[in-house]
């Protein structure tokens, strides 16, 4: 059987039987020069998402181009816009800088996505360079347990703990190269000199170890009392 998108064949003209088959092959431009081993982020079968939706949509917070733009979502856009903000003022980097080294890889990252996405050039690397910027400031000041009145998602505890879930989502994701490349570990503030700069994936261990233990205590102190713990 062959799934959509991956014969090796061009498809006949069936609405035309007229048309010669070698007519109706696409052009060599149409064609997508991705690489199956290069695609490592996909949609969910629709058979699947039919039947379980919400364990394959995000509530919250959208990353990457699948899910951008969902009505939903919309809240936390300001968010990731501050935080691409945030994390222009803490590398010295101007928004153009950033926006090239995005446009720089815009094949490779579109190569990521399991499927074609009908984006202008300058929707997708935008898309990118928001939701990428979102991500490491996200760990970054998670790592630096930054207090900052006018941070919305670390003032109030209980947006992590619904922006983890999200983040864990087969379709909201990015390329991991691409957060390597705009991060920066010479501007992360380390409290102990002699532990070092942290690397990405270190922070991503220090957020999800965090955001996990707020999650359980949330759980505990939404648990109902005992009967033995009440008469104590």
């Amino acid at each position: 059987m062959e799934v959509e998108g991956c014969s090796n064949e061009a498809p006949h003209d069936v609405e035309n039987p007229n048309t010669p088959v070698a007519d109706s092959k696409p052009g060599s431009d149409s064609l997508s020069r991705r690489s199956p081993d290069e695609c490592c982020i996909y949609r969910v079968p629709e058979r699947l998402r039919d039947s379980r939706s919400k364990a394959y949509n995000p509530k919250v917070v959208s990353i990457g181009p699948f899910h951008h733009g969902n009505k939903h979502l919309e809240d936390m856009e300001e968010d990731k816009q501050r935080y691409l903000q945030y994390l222009l003022d803490r590398n010295g980097a101007s928004l153009e800088d950033y926006e090239k080294k995005i446009k720089d890889q815009e094949e490779k990252l579109r190569g990521c996505y399991g499927n074609a996405m009908r984006l202008s050039s300058d929707q997708f690397v935008r898309i990118i360079l928001v939701d990428t910027a979102f991500v490491i400031e996200l760990l970054v000041r998670n790592f630096e347990d930054l207090q900052d009145d006018d941070d919305r998602i670390f003032k109030k505890r209980w947006m992590l703990t619904n922006i983890l879930p999200d983040m864990l989502l087969l379709e909201n994701q990015l390329p991991f190269f691409i957060l390597k490349d705009l991060f920066d570990p010479s501007k992360v503030r380390v409290k102990n000199s002699e532990i070092g700069r942290p690397s990405i994936i270190k922070l991503s261990y220090h957020f999800f170890d965090k955001v996990v233990g707020l999650q359980k205590s949330e759980d505990q102190l939404n648990q109902p009392l005992q009967k033995s713990e009440i008469s104590s």
